[in-house]
């Protein structure tokens, strides 16, 4: 058996550790010490490891699925042995030699090329990249990464616990269809504004709350919240404002960086502005929702008539500079009471809003 020192990532961590790699007949066995200074070993089978090109000395390794594993080796026999020992598997692909032989001018010529190739996916490749990529993201890692962002944001709130208790007893008697876990917090802040977090987490001003005169208004407003949390529209829009530093977290496969990113970041989320395009598909998942459970609609005309009468200049609301309100979507809110069929009396609903709206109102 043959032994090569190496670097070993295992892509949930940015932590490096020095290890030992032992090719074996149909496998990679590779040793190291976690903090404990217990020996773990790490088993790669032959089929799944894949090679990473590259013109440096330095080889690279990866394995398994996102985020994957890695082990980096600077051992120039490690090529030799592994030709040697597994015949079959071709690890090195012949690598670009030309280049090289290239004029000054030719070599100038493409380094120019490639600088604007760069530049241009920079601005224009890496934000749909970034929202492909939150398209593959775990359920599970989102809500891991949702509520590290929530532990890092809400330090800056003032949270209203009974108000907070009250508003979640009110969303569980809602049906969103969705598989996320929907948190609401309730923060006693004097704007009218409200936004979601990925994972699950919403975040409401109580302003908002206490200027609405229904159960439909507040359960409008949830069921529009909880659509941006289902089809991802928070992670997409963090993944594509924080672009840039994600690309070279994703180069290094190191789950831990992105994470780590978009919590020190975390307090932009609520001047993250939605697209009109992902406002709509909230506005119609919501609709959805409150017609499935009987909800009148009525409740999304009253938030946005809200909404407008709170503020006679638009422009000037938090909410809708984040939250874009517009005329078709108004006219589409109305358009959609007047077509609904089955609202139920919800006398649960009733009970439970009755209820808070004797906290918000005493």
């Amino acid at each position: 058996m043959q032994h090569f020192s190496v670097r070993y990532h295992d892509g949930r961590r940015s932590i490096a550790h020095d290890a030992t790699l032992t090719l074996m007949p149909d496998h990679w066995l590779i040793h190291y010490r976690d903090p404990s200074e217990e020996l773990v070993p790490v088993r790669w089978a032959i089929p799944g490891i894949v090679t990473d090109e590259n013109f440096s000395g330095l080889f690279i390794f990866r394995y398994g699925e996102f985020p994957q594993q890695t082990i980096e080796c600077k051992d120039e026999k490690l090529p030799g042995a592994l030709r040697y020992r597994y015949p079959e598997k071709v690890f090195f692909k012949k690598r670009i030699s030309n280049l090289f032989k290239l004029s000054n001018t030719a070599i100038v010529g493409v380094a120019l090329l490639v600088l604007i190739l760069m530049g241009l996916t920079y601005w224009y490749g890496l934000p749909w990249l970034a929202g492909a990529v939150a398209e593959r993201i775990p359920v599970s890692a989102e809500v891991e990464m949702g509520d590290t962002m929530y532990e890092n944001m809400i330090r800056a709130y003032d949270v209203d616990k009974p108000l907070t208790d009250a508003v979640n007893d009110f969303a569980k008697s809602i049906d969103f269809k969705t598989q996320y876990p929907i948190r609401v917090t309730v923060v006693k802040e004097d704007e009218v504004n409200a936004f979601a977090l990925p994972g699950g987490h919403i975040v409401v001003f109580d302003k908002i709350i206490r200027q609405m005169k229904s159960k439909e208004q507040l359960a409008a407003l949830l069921a529009h919240e909880v659509a941006h949390v289902h089809y991802r529209h928070s992670l997409r829009n963090i993944f594509r404002s924080l672009a840039g530093y994600l690309f070279l977290s994703l180069l290094l496969n190191d789950i831990n960086g992105i994470v780590t990113t978009i919590a020190d970041n975390s307090n932009t989320l609520a001047n993250l502005t939605y697209s009109r395009e992902l406002e709509t598909e909230a506005d119609r998942k919501g609709m959805d929702v409150l017609q499935s459970d009987g909800i009148s609609l009525q409740g999304f005309v009253d938030l946005f008539a809200l909404l407008q009468s709170e503020h006679g200049d638009v422009g000037s609301l938090q909410l809708l500079s984040t939250h874009p309100l517009t005329e078709e979507r108004l006219r589409v809110a109305e358009e959609m009471v007047k077509r609904q069929k089955g609202v139920r009396e919800e006398r649960e609903l009733e009970r439970k809003w009755e209820r808070l709206s004797l906290m918000v109102n005493k």
